[in-house]
Formats: structure tokens, sequence, C-alpha cells
């Protein structure tokens, strides 16, 4: 007996449903999101990059000016074109406080759960469509995004679910509309726009068919044409005139080609694809919905940037929401008994694959522990030594420290590769660091005790004042560097 209920080009007609339901999913995503967002900045691992970074664009919107970030040393808007960080400088202007961009961008994900939601419930049921949105929010590609303080990324992601959605109900003007606010968020989703209007022509049928294609060969231009108007005012904004894109994800010696070749972090090509495959449980990809994913897998396959083959950052969070909603494309089509089988396999599989991403990370909030819920003593440190310096220092400070000195104070990287200039060095002693070594930072501070320079200590935060404003960057021990003598030794 055939278990298919509607042939793939016939849905069935959605059911009306309540929106209470799906708007406590969000709610719920949204709290569980913040925490988790909030736990590593109460745990003191809030870095410079990214969150420091972004808020200083927040800061730099809200005062009505285009993004600028004194840690990146250039417009933002030569690095990537994303004027919807705009909405990172209205949290900023309610709040002034790094924090403020962790709530916004849970809001963002949240919305998106919601949509993933409403759109199973109508499709599947109130049990079922709990349990798809359950596995949306708690897997990898979500949490990754909140776990690791902010990106842009955060409001691609209920954008494409509201495409998906419209696509999945054959809404194909809709799909359309909800795809072209994505040239917005980055430069590299313009190919996710095409391929949702390649989903949507495929997918147009009666009267109207010829109509909805035509739309969407525009919607297809439209998303050329707006990627290369974001490459060229990235290049226009940009201080050495080039695309960072284009120098970090396609420059240099190509990678190996075999898809099962280990790179140096230990991440194979084809472990992004299985993870990505199984969060699914595999069927998702019998969906039209999954050609949507198509173009963001290939442009991290083909780069030979390790990082972008790993499933430990944000890079996957525009796929789980094509993931989820194909599932509930494939499940809809089932009849009840094998639809509950199959719904189970999959949330094994996902959860599976999530918790092993976990395991693999960094840092994951641990619930049990106190400091995931308020300000561990390393942050109120930090907190608490940015309030002692004078308001408006320049302050060049090591990635952990960097985030939260930010409100107060203008902030860049101090770091063994780069040579900035500052009035006072904050270096964070509990950790290595990007670029700074926990030895390193220990001994440089042995130094400058040493010739007498004013130190100011709360806890592991260690501020030093500089005799004047000059070059600073951190010597590690044995090792020699041709940057330019630190202002220490150059003297005033």
């Amino acid at each position: 007996m055939s278990t298919t209920a509607a042939p793939p080009d016939a849905p069935a007609a959605p059911a009306r449903t309540r929106r209470g339901p799906s708007l406590l999913a969000a709610a719920l995503a949204f709290a569980a999101l913040t925490w988790v967002g909030l736990a590593r900045w109460n745990a003191g691992r809030s870095g410079a990059f990214d969150l420091g970074v972004f808020a200083q664009s927040a800061q730099s919107w809200a005062s009505g000016r285009l993004p600028y970030s004194d840690i990146r040393g250039l417009p933002l808007l030569g690095e990537h074109f994303s004027p919807v960080t705009v909405l990172f400088g209205a949290g900023w202007w309610v709040w002034p406080d790094p924090r403020s961009l962790i709530v916004v961008q849970a809001l963002a994900l949240a919305a998106a759960v919601g949509v993933v939601h409403a759109t199973a419930r109508r499709h599947l049921g109130a049990g079922a469509s709990a349990v798809v949105a359950a596995l949306f929010t708690a897997s990898y590609g979500v949490v990754n995004v909140a776990r690791l303080d902010v990106h842009e990324v955060a409001f691609a992601v209920p954008l494409v679910a509201l495409a998906c959605s419209a696509l999945l109900e054959r809404r194909l003007r809709a799909a359309l509309a909800w795809s072209l606010p994505l040239l917005l968020v980055k430069e590299d989703q313009g190919p996710t726009v095409v391929a949702v209007a390649a989903v949507a022509f495929l997918l147009a049928r009666g009267a109207d068919r010829r109509r909805v294609r035509l739309l969407a060969v525009g919607t297809a231009a439209a998303a050329v044409a707006g990627t290369a108007l974001a490459f060229a005012v990235i290049w226009w904004a940009n201080p050495d005139s080039v695309v960072p894109l284009f120098e970090l994800r396609f420059a240099g010696e190509a990678a190996p080609a075999e898809p099962l070749t280990w790179s140096a972090d230990g991440q194979p090509r084809a472990e992004l694809l299985l993870t990505v495959l199984a969060t699914g449980g595999f069927v998702w990809v019998r969906s039209p919905l999954a050609l949507v994913a198509v173009p963001t897998l290939l442009w991290r396959l083909a780069s030979p940037y390790e990082s972008y083959w790993s499933t430990r950052f944000h890079y996957d969070a525009v796929v789980m929401p094509v993931v989820a909603l194909a599932v509930v494309d494939v499940l809809r089509r089932l009849r009840p008994r094998a639809r509950r089988a199959l719904l189970a396999g999959i949330a094994v599989a996902s959860v599976t694959v999530s918790a092993g991403t976990y395991r693999a990370a960094n840092f994951v909030a641990d619930p049990l522990d106190a400091d995931t819920w308020r300000p561990s003593a390393a942050t109120r440190d930090l907190r608490a030594l940015s309030a002692d310096l004078p308001a408006g220092s320049l302050v060049a400070a090591d990635n952990g420290a960097g985030a939260y000195l930010v409100p107060r104070h203008t902030v860049r990287i101090f770091t063994n590769t780069d040579p900035v200039t500052a009035d006072v060095v904050v270096v964070d002693t509990r950790i290595d660091g990007a670029g700074a070594t926990r030895a390193g930072k220990l001994a440089l501070l042995e130094r400058l005790r040493g010739l007498g320079y004013p130190t100011l200590e709360r806890g592991s935060a260690v501020a030093v004042e500089l005799p004047c404003r000059g070059t600073v960057w951190l010597p590690e021990p044995g090792r020699e560097s041709p940057l330019p003598p630190p202002v220490w030794e150059t003297g005033c």
C-alpha cells in the first residue's frame, strides 16, 4: 500500500491555525537562545571578535553614522555589505550595551522558530510541529549562532524560513519577495536568492505560471545586480580597494580536491555534508526546497579557507531553516503512522549530530554552572576595570577583554601580529586569546611593572597606563618580530 497522500505538485491546502502556539514556541526559543548568548558573556568568554566589532558598528548606527569598527580598523561596509546591522544599532539605541545585540539576535532567531512551527502546524498538526520546532531550535546551526556572540547571518535565518515556507505552500510571489531582503544581510546571500527564484520557477503551475516564472527570472536578475552592487560598495569603502570575501575565501593555494581529505583543523569537507544531511535525517533532500541550501554549501566547499568546512561555527545557520521546512515538506506527504516513524528517526539523527557538534566546540554554556546565569568574577573584573579607566580612553585590549570595554572606551585589539596606537593596554590574564597567549601577556605585564608604569588590577583584568600615546603590540617570549618597536621601547 502506498504511503503517499498527495503528489508533490499538488499539496493539500494548509489548514488555518491559531497563532498562539507558534508565538509560544518563538517565545520559548527566544528565552533559550538569549540565555545561550548571555551565558557566554556572563562567563567572560565573549570576544572583541566578533561581539566587540558588531558593538562598535551598533554604536555608529545609533549615532547616525555608517558602521565603523576601531577593532577592525576600517568602515565595516568595506568588509561586508550588511546594512541589516542597523538593527543592532536600534538595539544599542535602546540599551547601549553589547548584550543588547545578543537580545536582538535572539529575537531574529526566535522569529524563524515561529515561522517553522507555524508552517509545520498547518501541515503536520500540533504534536509533530512542536517536535520540528524543538529540533530546529536545538540544531547545531542555530545554537552555534547564539553561542558565538553575534553575527549578521542571524538576520538571514528568518528570511530564509519565510521564503521556504512560502515555497512549500506554493505562495511563490511571497517566496520571491521574502528572499530579496537577503541582499541586505551579506554579499554572499545573492546566490541563495537565485536559488529561491529557481525553485519558484520550477514549481510554477497553472494559469499564472508564465507570470510567476517571469517574476522569478526578474528576481534572479535583481540578485545578480544586487550582489554586483554590494561588491562595488565594499571595494569603494575598503581602504585597500579590495573585496575581503574574495581575498579570504578564494585566494591562495587551492585546497585539496579529494572529498575525504582532512583539513588542518580536523574537519573534512565530507563531514560538513554528512552533518548537514543528518540534521534532517537525510530524507529532507527529497524536497525541492533542498535546492535553496545548495549555493551556501557549494561556496563553502569550494573555498580553501578551512574554517568554512567546519560545523563548529555559525556558517550553517542559513541552511537550518531549509532543512527544517524541507523535512515538513517530506513528512506532510506521508500517512500518519509513517509520518510518526520517520519523524522519530529524524529526531534521533538530528539530536545525535548536534550533540556531537557541541562536544567538539570550544565553549558550550552549562546550565548547571551559576556563572552562566549571572556575571562571573571574570566579567565583573573586566566591567569594574572599564569603569575605573577615564571614559573615552584609547585602549588596546586583547580579544578576551575588548568586548567588555566597548561601551565606555575606544577599543583596538592588542596582538602579537599587528601594531596599534593606544594610551592604555588592557589584558585578561585568564586565558590564551587570538594572537595573544597568556604567557606573553604575563611576561609583558612583568616588564611594564618593572619600568614603573601605573598599573590598575581588578582580579584577572589588568590595565597599564602608557607614558604617552604610541604604537603597542604584544612581544611573545623568545619570539622576534619585524614589527616597529613599541612605545615602551622608543619612549615619547
